[in-house]
């Protein structure tokens, strides 16, 4: 974009197929960049893809090939760019057959993320189940002294309707 030109600022986020080999997922992602800069998108941060488990299984078909998968690698860019220039871009991620789903939104430029990385479910239900286990346990009450046999007898009957 030229300067004094104002775009959009827009975020993608996109799901790549678990199948790709961790050595790969680079050039995958540098791929994306490419396609981002191609329609003039100036890039304003990402996060790179994480391996996380899927809610429901998604199919994917390349070619004659049909991908099931219960997992990918999610990530996320965010960009800005002017809206007419984004079909380009989406046709590029829909011709891409590394991307199992994607998914563009607009955003506003500032970092929402309140942590600086992405919490996924599985985090979320161990601190959940970490904040349970580490209930405070009151303390213990006074030792009262022992009662005799008689006295346990009293309390007895006195309880006893008969």
């Amino acid at each position: 974009m030229e300067t004094g030109e104002k775009g959009v600022i827009y975020e993608v986020s996109y799901l790549l197929l678990p199948y790709i080999s961790q050595e790969q997922i680079e050039s995958k992602v540098a791929t994306l960049k490419e396609a981002v800069q191609k329609i003039s998108g100036e890039l304003i941060s990402d996060e790179n893809p994480v391996l996380i488990d899927l809610a429901y299984p998604m199919t994917k078909v390349v070619g004659t090939a049909s991908h099931k998968c219960d997992s990918g690698y999610f990530g996320w860019l965010k960009f800005e760019a002017e809206a007419g220039k984004l079909s380009d871009l989406k046709k590029s991620l829909d011709n891409n057959s590394d991307i199992l789903r994607y998914l563009i939104i607009k955003t506003v430029r500032e970092n929402t993320l309140l942590n600086g990385k992405m919490k996924f479910k599985s985090e979320e239900r161990v601190q959940r189940y970490e904040d349970e286990v580490s209930v405070d346990v009151p303390e213990a009450p006074e030792v009262v002294k022992e009662s005799t046999p008689e006295e346990i007898d009293k309390s007895i009957d006195e309880l006893v309707v008969v």
